[in-house]
């Protein structure tokens, strides 16, 4: 085998040859690489979990964005719905595809399996177009996640330039609305206050849309003027009488529809220069506890589907896997320890034949310093299969 050493042999390059230690190195890195960006276990679905805040990731193998998504003048296939999974699926369900992250989304049930997500199966992996960690999951290919909510980022686009999100080539920060989950560019939002000032951004278009979010009298807000399209003018809350309304505090076990009331309406009110003027919010921690509680505030809230601002929220998190830091040969070892010995020896036995089995093979090119190239290894494991 050919070592770092040697001279490249007839027909292959320097450039082309990658040593055993080499490759071994490589794999390492690619290990602790894979334990880094998927750290948490795979093993099991959200599904059951019902309507929570997770994680979400969409796979653009097995759905097809309308024309105006498309990234590629080869995508033929009729547009599809869109669709979101968990982080478990978008490992177990679509390996090989592509899939892109979404970052959390609120009260989302994962649709991977359902009419909306029929995985397609890897050529070779004997998989059904199902879903393979969810319960009953070929029943499950007429149910449809009727609560969920879906925008232009299930299909890679973000913000209200209405650009693809691509990580490797974005040169600026996104920031993400509170409200609506979407991300937006710093440079599509303009001026910002210092990141010390603010801990949630509230875009412009939730803001014109839901009025108990414009009218909040709260000092903990800076307004940001929209001006041409951007920030251009930032202006702190000058909102006095702010303390927290009874039944508001986020750390409240009791339901939003339950908490305390307060029967005066303390909405702040437009001046008229303002009126009708688009502006973003930047929101600084405790902010909030001003939300008016109000009979019709909270007949807005219910209806809007804002009652998620009223209450402490909890995001669904895949658990953590210690093993992640094993290297692959450490897990092997690990597995092999849980087998009863009958197993174990046979497994080991296995093992060491096709070790040997494979020294044998390999022994001539490491006398003569031949290169071992991709179709000699295949060679030797369709050997093994005769």
């Amino acid at each position: 085998m050919a070592t770092d050493s040697d001279a490249a042999s007839p027909g292959h390059s320097t450039e082309s040859i990658v040593t055993a230690c080499g490759y071994l190195s490589e794999q390492a890195a690619l290990e602790r690489e894979a334990a880094e960006v998927l750290s948490g276990k795979f093993d099991e679905c959200t599904f059951d979990k019902g309507y929570v805040n997770q994680p979400l990731y969409a796979c653009l193998t097995c759905t097809q964005p309308p024309a105006k998504y498309q990234t590629s003048a080869s995508e033929a296939e009729p547009p599809s719905d869109p669709a979101g999974m968990c982080y478990s699926c978008s490992i177990e369900c679509h390996a090989g595809h592509n899939v892109i992250e979404l970052f959390t989304k609120r009260n989302f049930c994962c649709d991977c399996g359902t009419q909306r997500l029929l995985p397609r199966p890897q050529p070779g992996s004997g998989n059904s177009r199902c879903c393979q960690l969810k319960k009953l999951r070929t029943a499950l290919a007429e149910t449809e996640n009727t609560k969920n909510k879906y925008n232009h980022n299930f299909w890679g686009f973000y913000c209200r330039c209405d650009k693809f999100y691509d990580a490797s080539v974005e040169p600026g920060v996104m920031i993400q609305c509170f409200v609506c989950n979407d991300w937006f560019h710093n440079d599509c939002i303009g001026k910002l206050p210092k990141e010390d000032d603010y801990t949630d951004y509230i875009c412009r278009e939730c803001i014109a849309k839901y009025p108990v979010l414009r009218f909040i009298n709260s000092d903990k807000a800076i307004y940001g003027k929209v001006i041409a399209g951007k920030v251009a003018e930032l202006e702190r809350s000058s909102a006095t009488d702010t303390a927290a309304l009874p039944g508001n505090s986020g750390d409240s076990d009791e339901p939003a529809r339950k908490k305390a009331r307060s029967e005066m309406c303390r909405r702040r009110r437009d001046t008229e220069a303002d009126a009708g003027k688009p502006f973003d919010m930047f929101m600084a921690d405790g902010w909030k506890e001003h939300i008016c509680t109000c009979i019709e505030c909270m007949h807005e809230i219910e209806r809007d589907g804002l009652v998620f601002l009223l209450k402490e929220e909890e995001v669904v998190e895949p658990e953590e896997d210690d093993t992640r830091t094993e290297s692959l040969y450490e897990s092997a070892l690990r597995q092999l320890q849980t087998m009863d010995r009958t197993r174990a020896v046979d497994a080991a036995a296995a093992y060491h034949s096709l070790s040997t089995r494979l020294k044998e093979y390999l022994r001539p090119f490491a006398v003569s310093g031949a290169v071992v190239t991709g179709q000699d290894i295949r060679a030797f494991f369709d050997n093994q299969k005769i």
